[in-house]
């Protein structure tokens, strides 16, 4: 058996050598990384990157990292262009942001300020939205598991919408309202035949759906108002918001005819992908971390932009609709990652750096999976922020300061040559990066904001007192 193990290790190193040769010789000439200038950004003469006005590096120095930077202008833009693409198709809209997306509360304000409302998901959130002076009828509160007290909050302040996930749920809001001699505005969480289903809403073509209505229009507190569907996250087409539609507007027709009921709002939620970033295939990862093969650049040109998916949603809803002669509802969105996902970046340093037998050169960052966990299932760009008229010249595997194997962001990246000391920067960090992060081991870091040269901190990096301010020292 010892012979047999020695015999298919040997196996394995000639393969992953061979592989890495196969990468020199052949993928020299390949494209490794996207540019810069696809997010706004721009390079100074020191060849530093650059973000709303500020040099990463000196933000770097200033603040420590790893910290997240957060760009004003390009968080605006993006919600502003969000908007802009459904306005110009003239149809009734409104935009709630996902706050599980990235939940810093100074993000937050310049969305609201913006115009956006809140699209919660937990007590915290709903908590945070008030905290923040959202008005109630800009709050939609969705999820799986909306305790009895949250939602006595959400009744007894009239948000907008809360959107119904399961018959249990229906009799524990009635119970509610009922007990406070209220009117609640509701919407049930469908799951069509495309998208996410499982613990997610009430099927359509099991009848469960159709169910829930019968039952809601028992139920005098309950003033239906609403469908909503979240078909899943990153859709780099349009095809299933189109199916999804049609599946929705025929379920539509079938209450109108049977039950009487018109809905007044249509919620599609949220799910845009991001041209930039892109979730990687089964192959691709086991390439990328078995053979350690770099893991090719998104095709921006794949990814629709917002005005197709506006024009695409909007036409869909109008011709079925017309078909079926089912009023037109309003639409509403709950966008996530298409408006923060790139206005955020990580800084990160090279904190040390290691070659092992087989010539494979590590670069140890002092943020991980603890702080950067989705670039571990997606693509996300990294830019030596120090060095960015630099040629690429090196694969790395890029790992964290997590004292565990798994501690690995990138099982292979071309990169210039790197250094101790170097800046980072791990691109789009502005979905899921701060919800995700935890403090194993490290503090969770601190999130700045730029905005034409100016900075200032919408979070301080946590202290290690305040990691453990809830035991007994």
């Amino acid at each position: 058996m010892k012979v047999l193990g020695a015999v298919k290790h040997v196996i394995k190193r000639i393969l992953y050598l061979s592989h890495r040769h196969f990468i020199y010789r052949f993928e020299k000439n390949k494209k490794f990384s996207l540019d810069c200038s696809l997010w706004g950004l721009k390079i100074n003469k020191n060849g530093h990157l650059m973000i709303g006005g500020c040099d990463c590096i000196e933000l770097a120095k200033e603040y420590g990292t790893p910290i997240h930077v957060v760009d004003k202008k390009i968080l605006q833009d993006n919600y502003n262009d969000f908007c802009e693409s459904f306005k110009s198709n003239n149809i009734n809209f409104e935009v709630f942001y996902s706050y599980k997306t990235n939940p810093v509360p100074g993000i937050l304000k310049v969305l609201h300020d913006s115009g956006a409302g809140a699209e919660v998901i937990s007590p915290y959130e709903l908590w945070l939205a008030f905290k923040l002076g959202v008005n109630p009828s800009s709050i939609i509160y969705n999820g799986p598991d909306k305790s009895d007290q949250a939602l006595k909050v959400a009744i007894e302040n009239k948000i907008k919408l809360i959107n119904i996930n399961s018959f249990n749920e229906i009799e524990r809001i009635r119970n509610i309202a009922e007990r406070l001699r209220t009117q609640v505005n509701i919407g049930v969480r469908l799951s069509t035949s495309v998208g996410w289903a499982d613990q997610f809403g009430l099927p359509i073509q099991s009848g469960e759906a159709f169910k829930a209505f019968e039952r809601l229009s028992e139920i005098e507190c309950m003033n239906i108002e609403a469908v909503h569907m979240h078909l899943g996250s990153g859709f780099k087409n349009t095809f299933i918001y189109k199916k999804a539609i049609e599946d929705t507007v025929c379920f539509l027709d079938k209450l109108k005819n049977k039950l009487g009921i018109r809905i007044k709002y249509l919620d599609l939620g949220g799910g845009f992908g991001v041209s930039t970033t892109a979730v990687f295939s089964k192959f691709e990862s086991r390439c990328h971390r078995i053979l350690n093969r770099p893991c090719s650049p998104p095709d921006i040109n794949n990814t629709p932009n917002m005005a197709i998916f506006a024009k695409k949603i909007v036409s869909t809803v109008r011709i079925e609709c017309e078909k079926l002669k089912v009023p037109l509802p309003s639409l509403i969105f709950e966008p996530g990652r298409i408006i923060t996902g790139s206005a955020q970046i990580l800084l990160a340093n090279v904190g040390d750096l290691k070659e092992d037998d087989a010539k494979c050169k590590f670069a140890i960052l002092n943020a991980g999976i603890n702080i950067a966990q989705p670039a571990t299932s997606e693509y996300h760009e990294i830019f030596v922020s120090n060095k960015m008229n630099a040629s690429y010249k090196n694969i790395y595997r890029i790992v964290g300061p997590i004292c565990m194997v798994g501690d690995i962001l990138y099982s292979a990246k071309k990169l210039p040559e790197l250094n101790v000391g170097d800046v980072v920067a791990i691109m789009d960090s502005g979905a899921y990066f701060v919800p995700l992060s935890n403090n194993f081991s490290f503090p969770r870091p601190a999130v700045i904001m730029v905005s034409n040269g100016d900075h200032s901190i919408l979070r301080e990096g946590e202290s290690y007192e305040e990691m453990a301010r809830l035991d007994n020292l």
